[in-house]
């Protein structure tokens, strides 16, 4: 090992605090583990992490962990030393949330757009998935998730009607075959 190793082995573990939907911040522990997450590395999370963290500016006071935040493990950068960049301003919070609501909703969609046309079944088969990914079962998540479920679905399915639409399209304008014996 390395000097250089030994010494980031030693570091204090330094964390920024994310605000987040309760639903979302269950669903990013459930994935990655807690209550602190530590993303994997080479992550897009991770990336995003070392382009937005600045010095912490002297009129600035570090968030403290609340129930409306998630609590993230700043990794160690070879370029960015995170005893000295290790805050994020508003604009990386806002990168950092979208990312991971987008890999949330491409998890959910991942999951649950085989089922089709579910209808009543919707409930249960959202239901067990909010279960199975360790997201409080409320109403409200529910909601909130059957939402985000269904906008991704009719996106989806106008994007299939167009497709449909353009190989009929192209169809009746290729010229017939002529088959000669």
């Amino acid at each position: 090992m390395t000097s250089n190793q030994k010494d980031i082995q030693q570091l204090p573990e330094y964390t920024i605090e994310l605000p987040m939907e309760p639903y979302l911040k269950q669903w990013v522990i459930n994935q990655f583990g807690g209550p602190a997450v530590s993303f994997p590395k080479n992550s897009v999370e991770n990336h995003i992490l070392e382009i937005f963290l600045i010095r912490i500016p002297h009129f600035t006071r570090r968030a403290e962990p609340s129930e409306e935040t998630l609590t993230i493990l700043l990794p160690h950068f070879k370029y960015k030393d995170v005893r000295q960049f290790n805050y994020m301003p508003k604009a990386g919070m806002y990168t950092l949330h979208k990312c991971i609501r987008s890999r949330f909703i491409i998890d959910l969609w991942n999951d649950l757009h085989t089922f089709g046309h579910i209808g009543k079944m919707k409930q249960d088969v959202i239901w067990a998935w909010m279960e199975s990914h360790g997201i409080d079962m409320t109403d409200t998540n529910w909601n909130t998730i059957a939402k985000l479920y269904m906008r991704k679905r009719q996106v989806y399915l106008v994007q299939v009607w167009r497709e449909k639409q353009k190989k009929v399209k192209n169809s009746q304008l290729e010229p017939p075959k002529n088959e000669q014996c």
